[in-house]
């Protein structure tokens, strides 16, 4: 009984209320593949429109893999949404047109909420399981920060064995602030060079 209990308990905690919805939790669970990401035709077709300050190619700092982020076409009213596709990887198994997330935007300025890919399809040549994670614009627009965000549920599984020396089955655990990750603008060239030369 204490069992099927505690499966109840899990199932009932982990269902996201339907109040807290918000257009990132409708993301796909797995990656899409999308056409038209090669870098010179990402270039062409954003010298054709007027760019939202988080919109442009981005490189990896110390890395090396190139994405765009782009306004996704299921924006609706105030909530924008940005896709993040690859345009350039090290990792040879993601192609180009890989979809790595979806931002939307925030209450505060520069600061976006983010569904990012965080493991490798069985197959590996596609992305799964989106995390929550802040995306942060700063540095005059030439720089994101990338910084996870939210709880994570740890199952204690040794707890079913010894139910009454441990009461609780499932224990939320904190994500540590970790190291702050990010990209530099490749493009549009920000009006500041990223690295300035002194005469």
């Amino acid at each position: 009984m204490r069992l099927y209990l505690s499966l109840i308990l899990l199932i009932v905690s982990v269902i996201p209320s339907a109040a807290r919805k918000s257009v990132l939790d409708h993301v796909p669970q797995t990656s899409e593949l999308v056409s038209g990401y090669r870098e010179d035709s990402v270039r062409t077709r954003m010298s054709a429109m007027p760019l939202h300050d988080i919109e442009g190619i981005w490189e990896f700092a110390g890395e090396g893999s190139v994405m765009a982020i782009e306004r996704d076409l299921r924006s609706t009213g105030a909530s924008v949404l940005y896709r993040m596709v690859a345009v350039r990887s090290t990792d040879l198994a993601i192609r180009p047109g890989t979809v790595m997330g979806y931002l939307a935007t925030s209450s505060r300025r520069g600061v976006y909420d983010a569904r990012i890919y965080t493991a490798h399809t069985d197959e590996g040549t596609r992305l799964r399981k989106p995390e929550k994670f802040t995306v942060t614009i700063g540095d005059e627009g030439t720089r994101i920060t990338v910084k996870p965000y939210g709880r994570i549920l740890r199952f204690n599984w040794w707890r079913l064995v010894l139910p009454y020396m441990y009461r609780r089955l499932i224990t939320p655990v904190e994500r540590p602030a970790g190291d702050i990750e990010g990209c530099v603008r490749i493009y549009p060239l920000p009006a500041k060079p990223l690295n300035p030369r002194y005469l």
